[in-house]
């Protein structure tokens, strides 16, 4: 019994801890693509909320009888919701079929491109976080085109601010 809880234990940690805590760490970090301009993904997020809301706002004031459902911060907390509970889940499962390519039949035809190629358990991670990061930019280009006024924030965050030493 104790070897089935050891392993149950290890499992647990292996394919829910680490993953958690190396996306966490990761976000933490300047992303890659250089149209992010050495933001973190927090940075990112905090920038997408407050440009987002003030988008809103002056929305709202120009048009103050038009209904605006969810609220003022509708279009980030829709954004990143469906962004981390969704596309996250969805880029780690394909970067393990970049792992298995048996999985690859499993994702659509279009988006077999978006497959890494010769992932490996130590480039597992890294390879999931920079499709996840793609995706990101991806949705950042074409948010112009969004149904909703008030959320098509179009873009690149402006440059961060020099730090004084």
């Amino acid at each position: 019994m104790k070897i089935i809880s050891a392993t149950i234990l290890v499992l647990l940690l292996v394919t829910i801890v680490v993953p958690v805590g190396y996306l966490a760490w990761r976000a933490d970090q300047p992303m890659e693509l250089p149209q992010f301009k050495g933001y973190t993904y927090y940075q990112y997020l905090n920038w997408r909320k407050d440009a987002l809301h003030q988008m809103a706002v002056k929305y709202q004031t120009a048009h103050p009888n038009a209904k605006m459902g969810g609220g003022l911060d509708m279009c980030y907390n829709v954004d990143t919701a469906s962004s981390i509970l969704l596309t996250l889940p969805m880029d780690g499962f394909y970067t393990l079929a970049g792992a298995f390519p048996n999985l690859e039949k499993y994702v659509t035809p279009q988006d077999r491109k978006d497959i890494p190629k010769n992932v490996t358990l130590l480039t597992f991670l890294p390879d999931w976080w920079n499709i996840y990061e793609q995706y990101v930019w991806f949705m950042e280009s074409t948010t112009v085109d969004g149904p909703v006024t008030y959320c098509r924030l179009a873009g690149t965050p402006p440059a961060l601010p020099m730090v004084k030493p």
